[in-house]
């Protein structure tokens, strides 16, 4: 069991803290997306307890990624990958590293001379890269204690604990363990067992936390972080809500938040807005705002008081929420005053159009109440994007062909999630499957048939559709484009676009699963 030692002198040293945000390998990454919001709860919560910190957010200390070799387990993608490929209708095309060598990481965390170091992993399918940094870290720096924590812990700690270069494993909420952490571990009383959600271990055994804990309301840290600055415009992103009361079986939510929803009381988001400054440079720029949140919806009166409360605060500020609204808590005047107050975009889920799958994963929908949120989004010319899962386990070719099909008739632009599980949700309870296949298969871009219900191929099929449909409604077109779209419409078959010597040319897809096209066809022009 690792302490630090802390009374080498009457004046006790504070703690030397960092976070290491570890890059991201994978075939795509979205900056915007990726704001390290409970790292930035983590690092006041350290500052607040008396530790001296430094947070190293890895993946964007790099403007572009670095491409890598596929790992083997990857090899069953690359009948679908097109050398040079390239537009609006393309796959993914290049593994990356989105951030420094890992070993460069190292070097920079080891230069701080940390006494501890605390790696977040937001998503499991990112857990080979936390675990990667720590032994690179342990290798150059041996009494240094390694905590690692986030959604992708939470999801799976036991894959984590039983590393031998990890110490500590926090679970759930930053706010409920952290504080109660670092007084043990100043004191040397070796009490962990006292503090929430905190996996260890003794002499190689893992000790679960005896007591577990989440935030109530008042507890919720309130973070708004910049994300981007422009010329033209500010961008912020924050998160209000905890937990989630819905059910859907797809869902990981509830494994790190919990299932009751709670929300930041208004004062402390009041208080913490009129402390906020801007460079004088900035006061005239447009602001927007991105709520992370999964079901603000869940609270509507109080999602438009925050809304009035930012206008109050920024002279022209719109919003968008990237990670989804529900539209089944939509109503025509909830949307129409949404977008009164700024509201840019909607992004909504219907996750499939095939009643017996919303049964079986236990969601709702009333189609009749979606097609009347986009016909009044598509009046009021606000953007939406419509998203959906393929590869359910009852999913079929048929199924995933009338969704895009379904989706194609709407005035909205298709989002594809390629379905993958999380350690402990339903139907993967069982947590010893993800010892035998490496983390990142559990990434949407890997395009792995995890329920065995569609294939690889019809995957990567059923998301080059979407990319097609999307081609079409757009508002601007080049010409390869343009003649692209009238080959695939014509002979009914997926083409893409590659680069060949300083031009486009177009190719066939290969491998692509033609039955499903031709089913997505049957359906369009019904």
């Amino acid at each position: 069991m690792k302490t630090i030692d802390n009374h080498s002198t009457q004046q006790k040293k504070p703690l030397n803290a960092c976070i290491a945000i570890p890059p991201v390998f994978d075939f795509y990454f979205t900056p915007h997306r990726f704001t390290g919001l409970g790292s930035k709860i983590l690092y006041s919560l350290l500052q607040e307890n008396g530790c001296e910190v430094q947070l190293f957010n890895f993946p964007l200390q790099k403007k572009k990624g670095g491409q890598l070799r596929r790992p083997n387990a990857l090899d069953y993608l690359k009948p679908h990958i097109i050398e040079n490929e390239t537009g609006s209708v393309s796959f993914f095309t290049r593994y990356q590293r989105f951030g420094p060598p890992l070993d460069h990481c190292a070097d920079q965390i080891i230069a701080a001379l940390p006494d501890i170091v605390f790696i977040p992993c937001f998503a499991f399918c990112y857990a080979d890269a936390a675990l990667k940094l720590a032994s690179h870290l342990r290798a150059m720096r041996l009494k240094t204690i390694i905590v690692v924590g986030g959604a992708g812990v939470s999801a799976y700690p036991d894959f984590f604990i039983r590393n031998s270069h990890i110490d500590f494993a926090i679970t759930g909420e930053a706010e409920v363990s952290v504080p109660s952490f670092l007084a043990v571990l100043k004191s040397n009383s070796n009490k962990f067992s006292e503090v929430p959600n905190l996996y260890q271990k003794n002499n190689g055994h893992i000790i679960a936390p005896r007591i577990k804990k989440q935030t109530s309301a008042d507890e919720i840290a309130f973070v708004l972080k910049k994300t981007n600055t422009t010329a033209n415009a500010i961008y912020f992103t924050t998160s209000l809500s905890r937990g989630c009361t819905k059910r859907c079986r797809f869902c990981s939510n509830f494994l790190c938040h919990g299932r009751e929803f709670r929300v930041i009381p208004i004062t402390k988001i009041q208080k913490n807005l009129a402390e906020l400054s801007i460079d004088k440079k900035d006061c005239k720029k447009p602001v927007y705002v991105n709520f992370e949140d999964d079901n603000l919806l869940l609270a509507p009166e109080y999602f438009l008081n925050v809304l009035k409360i930012f206008k109050e605060k920024f002279s022209k500020v719109f919003f968008l929420a990237e990670n989804g609204l529900d539209y089944t808590k939509l109503t025509p005047e909830l949307v129409k005053i949404l977008i009164d107050l700024g509201m840019k975009q909607f992004n909504l889920s219907i996750a499939s159009t095939h009643r017996p799958i919303l049964e079986a994963e236990q969601r709702d929908a009333t189609f009749s109440r979606y097609e009347e949120v986009v016909q009044i989004l598509d009046k009021h010319q606000t953007q939406s994007i419509t998203y959906f899962i393929s590869g359910f386990k009852k999913d079929t070719k048929k199924t995933v062909a009338a969704n895009i099909a379904y989706l194609a008739k709407q005035p909205t632009r298709i989002g594809i999630s390629l379905f993958y599980p999380v350690p402990g949700i339903f139907d993967f309870t069982d947590k010893a499957i993800f010892d035998k296949h490496p983390p990142f298969l559990c990434a949407g871009s890997s395009a792995f048939p995890w329920n065995n219900s569609l294939s690889t191929a019809e995957l990567v099929t059923a998301f080059r559709l979407c990319r097609f449909v999307n081609l079409l409604k757009s508002n601007t077109k080049s010409q390869d484009e343009k003649t692209l779209i009238q080959k695939i419409t014509q002979e009914k078959k997926l083409y893409t676009l590659a680069k060949k010597g300083g031009s486009r040319s177009i190719v066939p897809v290969p491998n692509a699963d033609q039955e499903m096209v031709q089913l997505f066809f049957d359906f369009f022009n019904v």
